[in-house]
């Protein structure tokens, strides 16, 4: 895989790719634009055709072709690899053959449907006035590929089954592509949507893989919606509904809308929300909110205000909450949904949007509503606001909404914070990522600040290694081997994309403010510091080694190692002219 994604990196210029997206002017020896990701009015979007990175110091995003298309396309790594595959020319190692052709098969199979489906409604006056009457326009029917299945009473159980029997397609594939299905009684599969107005489901690439349909008959018996089963195409726990069209939506506006159906996402985009999006037939997961993660850290539920709604709510308050998203509610007035509101009134709808709260608030005020008395009401905020409060990893947005729950419930800051504190302690804490120290054999859990001091110092070494291109930048390479007693690349490996695009061109731009002898004189100081740093460190960590065993090779072995260490502390520190 890896000589894979070098082969592309060498097939394709890196402002080419991103060119395609952000107009770029050349700045020196990089190339500057304007944020892809904000509507900023001053570039701040740098881009190096040297080192394969760009950085935007005004979102702090950076990286290689990889996560930029990533960010871009809102994609996983694996399908931006496809898609630069394909621009690059580089034959990826492909899946089992027969495997693919099934696959294309069941594509196939769901695009003939979607189409058979779009051809039914332009036949079915009840379909396009229930259509008309929602609101939907004919301009949005046709972006989002909107149709008709047939059924009974006016038609049979196996419309859709006959027409792709028609097209050569058996009745084995078209179960496992979720358009049919069958029953233990023997009697020939039927169509899983009949007499329904249907929504296609695409993946993140726009292919179809299932449907969602609304029951059209008024005094039907059936469900209002029905889904399609899960297939090897869907997995309903890893789709959101109207991803594929909202990706550019949510990146420029920097949020997500999250509302409850297929109705609701399809005015939203005809109203000018086009970073709305719906989970069909499953609550919010963390695959979904990984998807929304890649495009923007804030997002907005507007989510039906019954009973189950409000649950919905607070499940997926949580779950972002805790990777740091910025969690908003629009308070929905109840028994009305967006689709109905932007119908009656899209100004209305605008307000509800515009006044949306953070879920803490939100919450307070709704709690407060359903009681009068004072204790019920601490106890309800106690048992239902403090854990998702306990989620937000910023503790100064903690703080501030201790202060207001505090102020909100009439004591003091410190009951409140106490109460989280212990309910903290009953919860998983998330283990500490892993960082460039303690893949240098160096113990870096609960890291106190001067670990983090020695880790930044570290990772802004080896990045100006790197950017330093001549002997001096070598030399910075063997200082760095010695004092970690690492190879320079496992060091490098270890700093995240991100973190390494801004260094670099922070570097840069330094590079090109000071005297060449400035620069030397500020990194051989960095070196002595980091040195000092690392090597007591290491000390220290063997040291605790020595109390945790009895084994007299071992404790031998830690004591030697110790006694090295401390005499290359003792050595004489780096001077400017050790790297002439």
């Amino acid at each position: 895989m890896s000589d894979t994604v070098q082969q592309i990196k060498d097939k394709l210029d890196i402002v080419d790719v991103i060119s395609g997206y952000v107009e770029l002017h050349k700045a020196g020896k990089n190339f500057k634009g304007r944020s892809p990701f904000s509507n900023e009015k001053t570039p701040s979007f740098y881009v190096s055709p040297d080192r394969g990175m760009y950085y935007c110091f005004s979102t702090s995003q950076g990286g290689d072709i990889f996560t930029f298309i990533q960010t871009m396309e809102g994609v996983d790594f694996k399908e931006a690899l496809k898609l630069l595959a394909a621009k690059a020319g580089v034959e990826l190692v492909s899946e089992n053959p027969e495997r693919k052709s099934e696959r294309d098969r069941l594509y196939a199979i769901l695009n003939e449907a979607t189409k058979y489906f779009s051809q039914e409604l332009k036949n079915s006056k009840e379909a396009k006035d229930y259509l008309e009457k929602r609101g939907v326009t004919d301009k949005t029917i046709g972006i989002w590929q909107i149709g008709y299945a047939p059924g009974p009473p006016k038609r049979g159980w196996r419309e859709v089954r006959n027409h792709l029997n028609e097209l050569g397609y058996t009745d084995t594939e078209m179960i496992k592509a979720g358009v049919v299905k069958t029953t233990d009684s023997g009697k020939e599969p039927f169509d899983v949507f009949r007499d329904r107005v249907m929504f296609p489901m695409a993946e993140q690439n726009g292919k179809v893989v299932a449907y969602s349909g609304r029951i059209l008959a008024k005094d039907s018996d059936a469900p209002k919606y029905v889904n399609s089963p899960e297939t090897e195409l869907y997995k309903k726990s890893e789709l959101l509904f109207g991803y594929d069209k909202a990706k550019h939506g949510i990146r420029t506006l920097d949020f997500s809308l999250i509302v409850e159906g297929q109705f609701d996402v399809v005015m939203c985009h005809q109203a000018g929300y086009a970073n709305a999006v719906a989970v069909s037939g499953t609550a919010l997961t963390p695959h979904h909110v990984s998807l929304l993660e890649r495009l923007s850290s804030k997002v907005l539920l507007a989510l039906d205000a019954d009973r189950a709604g409000i649950a919905a709510m607070k499940r997926a308050a949580e779950l972002m909450l805790r990777r740091g998203f910025d969690v908003k509610v629009a308070a929905m007035p109840e028994g009305k949904d967006p689709a109905d509101m932007i119908v009656a009134d899209v100004k209305e709808f605008k307000k509800v949007i515009g006044k949306s709260q953070h879920v803490i608030e939100y919450l307070l005020d709704l709690l407060k509503e359903g009681t009068s008395d004072e204790r019920n009401y601490s106890l309800q905020v106690r048992e239902e606001i403090l854990p998702i409060v306990v989620q937000i990893p910023n503790h100064i947005d903690q703080e501030i909404f201790v202060k207001k729950i505090a102020e909100k419930l009439a004591v003091s800051k410190e009951s409140i914070q106490y109460e989280i504190d212990r309910i903290a302690e009953n919860q998983t804490k998330p283990k500490p990522a892993q960082s460039m120290m303690q893949n240098s054999g160096i113990k870096t859990d609960n890291k106190p600040a001067s670990t983090t001091r020695m880790t930044a110092l570290g990772n802004y070494l080896v990045v100006a290694a790197e950017v330093l291109s001549d002997n001096y930048g070598k030399k910075i390479k063997e200082a760095l081997e010695s004092i970690y007693d690492k190879k320079y690349e496992l060091l490098k490996e270890n700093i995240p994309v991100e973190e390494a695009s801004k260094l670099s061109f922070t570097i840069d731009s330094q590079i090109e403010s000071v005297t060449k002898r400035d620069l030397n004189e500020d990194l051989v100081h960095r070196l002595n510091v980091q040195r000092d740093m690392v090597l007591k460190w290491r000390i220290s960590e063997f040291r605790m080694q020595l109390g945790e065993t009895k084994d007299d090779e071992k404790i031998n072995k830690i004591l030697d190692k110790i006694k090295h260490l401390q005499g290359q502390i003792q050595l004489p520190s780096y001077t400017i002219e050790m790297f002439d």
